[in-house]
């Protein structure tokens, strides 16, 4: 698994694999649309991903999803550090 997904204990998920497509989906549409540069920030994003990554039980797709999401933010956090 991504070390960026492993489990934080502090993280704690509200959802279920069943229910994790959906939110998975929401941030797919939102870091797409706005990337990571939105009004919450990379912070709240990654703590989000972070979020349903720690739902018990969810399938590889949609571990590969939140794996893409990650790096997503990742990306656009080193083009961040560039620009400064």
């Amino acid at each position: 698994m991504n070390a960026t997904l492993e489990r934080d204990a502090t993280i704690r998920s509200p959802y279920t694999p069943g229910s994790a497509d959906a939110a998975i989906g929401h941030l797919e549409r939102v870091l797409s649309a706005e990337g990571a540069n939105s009004l919450f920030g990379q912070t709240y994003w990654r703590t989000r991903v972070q979020q349903v990554s720690a739902t018990r039980g969810l399938l590889r797709e949609q571990r590969a999803r939140l794996e893409r999401l990650m790096r997503l933010l990742s990306d656009a956090d080193g083009v961040q550090a560039f620009e400064r």
